[in-house]
């Protein structure tokens, strides 16, 4: 038969015409079959599923047929394919992880608002990074990146459903030349206030971060039995983060972050003794700092010695240490925990161009 509106040929016995969705004269004599609520219902099987459409009248029921057809060529929107994504991903990842993901995710959302994930291509994509890159007086390196990416989960989750053919995001690449957010270094100051005042209120605290290195978290989750005093080292396996102020213990991300460190001399001597499912650093040593519990005896700290340091610039200060007793990259990269060497590298890079810069002011103030 022919549909009665494009005349293309179609299917005997069609009900809309595949080409122009035109609805075709039915045979009035075969009902449809009503249900026992009153509404029209039919059933039928498309690309291996079935859907069943209903409605007041058998009119009703033939419009819904072609407006479902409209729809799949359409396909699902951007938002629908996001928001499945982060129900099923989101749980999957860790805490800490979420929350750089999130202002990304809805970013997306925002940009490709009603837009249908079949209709946004590659260009699309990259349109929106080279923008948003340029955003706020320039957007660092990471901050594009982790939005790139983000974009590439959801059209990667796209591409596997089945609801496009390809990842537009493949082939994109952020733009060159992005800044990077320079890593800050303790000054020389702050580090002698460090080792001057272990003895003050929490003061043990960032002393031990200065001479083994260790993650805010790391630290945080250690206990006596995870130090050897008679080997002098220490065993990092475990870690803190905070949600919703609560802590919880979490296993390290990469293998690279199960380390074992050694315990240096100066600071075995000031570790206090305790019993090995103890909390090294904890509420009357038996359970977890919360959130907020840390960060007032970290503020009380840097108050009271007059220091103006954050954890993880120490972490930085030991790199420095072991930057200037010698130890090469690869040593550090395993005392450090870095599942790259390329981190470790930038890091003694900024260690060298500091010292170049603290070299040539002092042969600029040299009056011989």
């Amino acid at each position: 038969m022919k549909c009665k509106k494009c005349n293309e040929k179609i299917p005997d016995k069609s009900v809309y015409c595949m080409y122009c969705g035109a609805a075709q004269k039915r045979d009035k004599k075969k009902k449809m079959y009503r249900r026992p609520d009153g509404l029209y219902e039919t059933i039928k099987l498309i690309n291996g599923k079935r859907v069943a459409f209903r409605g007041k009248t058998e009119s009703e029921v033939y419009d819904r047929m072609i407006g479902y057809k409209e729809t799949e060529e359409k396909g699902s929107t951007f938002k629908e394919i996001a928001e499945d994504w982060k129900e099923e991903h989101f749980d999957t990842i860790e805490y800490n992880t979420q929350i750089s993901y999130k202002p990304a995710y809805y970013r997306a959302l925002e940009w490709f608002d009603g837009e249908y994930i079949k209709q946004i291509k590659p260009n699309d994509i990259k349109s929106f990074i080279v923008k948003f890159s340029k955003q706020g007086g320039g957007r660092a390196q990471k901050t594009v990146r982790t939005q790139l990416l983000v974009l590439n989960l959801i059209f990667t989750k796209a591409t596997v459903d089945g609801d496009i053919d390809f990842n537009p995001c493949e082939n994109v690449s952020i733009p060159k030349n992005l800044s990077k957010k320079k890593r800050s270094m303790p000054s020389d100051e702050d580090i002698q206030k460090i080792k001057n005042n272990v003895d003050a209120p929490f003061g043990l605290f960032p002393y031990f971060l200065l001479y083994t290195g260790c993650r805010k978290g790391e630290a945080l989750a250690l206990q006596f039995k995870d130090i050897d005093f008679n080997n002098k080292i220490i065993k990092i396996e475990k870690s803190v983060y905070f949600e919703s102020n609560q802590p919880h213990i979490k296993q390290p991300k990469t293998e690279a972050g199960n380390r074992t460190i050694p315990l240096l001399d100066k600071l075995a001597k000031k570790l206090p003794k305790g019993k090995k499912n103890d909390y090294l650093f904890g509420k009357d040593k038996k359970t977890l700092f919360k959130d907020t519990q840390f960060k007032k005896l970290w503020a009380d700290y840097c108050e009271l010695c007059k220091i103006s340091v954050t954890p993880h610039q120490l972490r930085h200060a030991y790199a420095t240490i072991l930057f200037e007793a010698g130890i090469n990259e690869k040593d550090a990269q395993e005392l450090l925990g870095h599942a790259n060497i390329s981190v470790t590298r930038d890091i003694y890079t900024h260690i060298r161009s500091s010292r170049k810069e603290k070299t040539a002011e002092i042969l600029n103030n040299f009056n011989g």
